[in-house]
């Protein structure tokens, strides 16, 4: 017999996992389908970071909070260790005018409730030493946090499992059906594994999320942008939180076509360093450009001196899924009824996983949604083919 199922998520990176971990948790019975293996795609090939400042005031930073909170909780109740660790993040400029406009966006989401430390030099060096020492200041941010992204969609997969979740790997979706009549509500997953009955879908599948949406003529606004991730030999101590050059704001926000690089890096339990980050629009090109890669290490030993000495041991490249007002696309699409999208993050994925799958659950069962989810609406976009 065909299986049937309340809903089905097509993707299994981070975002399809919180979604199916929030829809099992609201009682639903739900299938996931992957085209490869979990955390295949962009949630094996980024870094890990949960973070405020990169947010723009209004709905993404609120986004980003709700989410943060999420990951705590979820910390102390998944079974599986997904390496959950609050440090806070430092953000520092080289400049003093970088440092200016640093503090403004600092003071900016501090008048939102969001805790923040302005540190000039002395008081930058003195929480990571080995910065180099002609740096303006920082801003530190303590409720930051890190994970492992990998681990935590293992994570949210395996409780979604106990919660009843059918995974399928290794299943390609070619085709949703609709009804024929009744307003062309969603029936039928179609993969090439087999078929699923369902009135409902949620299009979690991140830069292939188009692949997916134009089964239902829809197209989305939704671009693969690339990014390199350079790790170093093990290096425990060098430093104590995760770095970011602050100008990694403006990059995060540009829509430019150009290659741009500001330094992220960041410890891993294992005492290596991830170093980032670089932006641009290659389409699905995921091949690793040595140049990126010599740009970001430049960019590393300019503010940590020390790296010099140390070796790379790898180096790998992901795709982003971005959207061209810097929100993602989380809700339903009213042309399409059933259809469901969580998807657009770009770089926010991770930190924005669980609100994510919360905001989605919410939407289905018909709860009450927090004012910011309207903002994230998918329909603010032309979507129909």
């Amino acid at each position: 017999m065909t299986p049937k199922a309340d809903v089905v998520v097509i993707g299994g990176g981070v975002i399809g996992a919180a979604c199916a971990y929030y829809l099992c948790a609201a009682g639903l019975d739900v299938h996931l389908v992957e085209q490869h293996f979990p955390a295949s795609g962009t949630s094996r090939a980024c870094d890990s970071l949960i973070l405020t400042f990169d947010k723009t005031l209004g709905a993404e930073l609120e986004l980003g909070r709700a989410s943060a909170v999420l990951w705590a909780d979820l910390a102390e109740v998944l079974d599986m260790d997904f390496e959950y660790a609050r440090l806070g993040s430092l953000w520092f400029s080289e400049s003093e005018v970088g440092m200016a406009a640093a503090m403004d966006k600092a003071r900016e989401v501090q008048a939102v409730g969001v805790e923040v430390q302005i540190l000039d030099s002395r008081e930058l060096r003195s929480l990571e030493p080995n910065l180099a020492p002609n740096l303006a200041g920082g801003i530190f941010f303590p409720d930051d946090a890190q994970v492992d992204a990998r681990r935590a969609t293992l994570a949210l997969l395996s409780a979604a499992r106990r919660r009843g979740l059918t995974l399928q790997a290794n299943a390609p979706v070619i085709a949703i059906q609709r009804m024929s009549n009744g307003g062309g509500q969603v029936s039928k997953v179609v993969t090439q594994s087999g078929e699923i009955l369902t009135d409902t879908v949620v299009c979690a599948a991140g830069v292939w999320s188009n692949d997916v949406a134009r089964l239902v003529d829809v197209v989305l606004p939704i671009q693969p942008r690339k990014g390199h991730i350079l790790v170093t030999a093990k290096t425990p101590g060098l430093i104590h939180h995760p770095l970011l050059e602050s100008s990694y704001v403006s990059t995060v926000q540009s829509a430019s076509q150009d290659l741009q690089v500001a330094l992220v890096a960041e410890m891993t339990t294992s005492g290596t360093l991830l170093l980032g980050s670089s932006r641009q629009f290659v389409g699905y090109d995921r091949s690793v450009a040595l140049a990126v890669v010599q740009a970001i290490a430049s960019r590393a030993v300019r503010f940590l001196p020390a790296l010099a000495s140390v070796g790379a041991i790898r180096s790998y490249s992901g795709l982003r899924p971005w959207s061209p007002d810097h929100l993602p696309l989380i809700g339903p699409v009213p042309a399409v009824p059933g259809f469901y999208l969580a998807t657009g993050h770009e770089g926010t994925g991770i930190g924005m996983a669980p609100i994510t799958g919360r905001l989605v659950a919410d939407w289905i069962m018909g709860a009450e949604l927090p004012p910011y989810a309207a903002q994230a609406r998918p329909d603010r976009f032309d979507l129909v083919a």
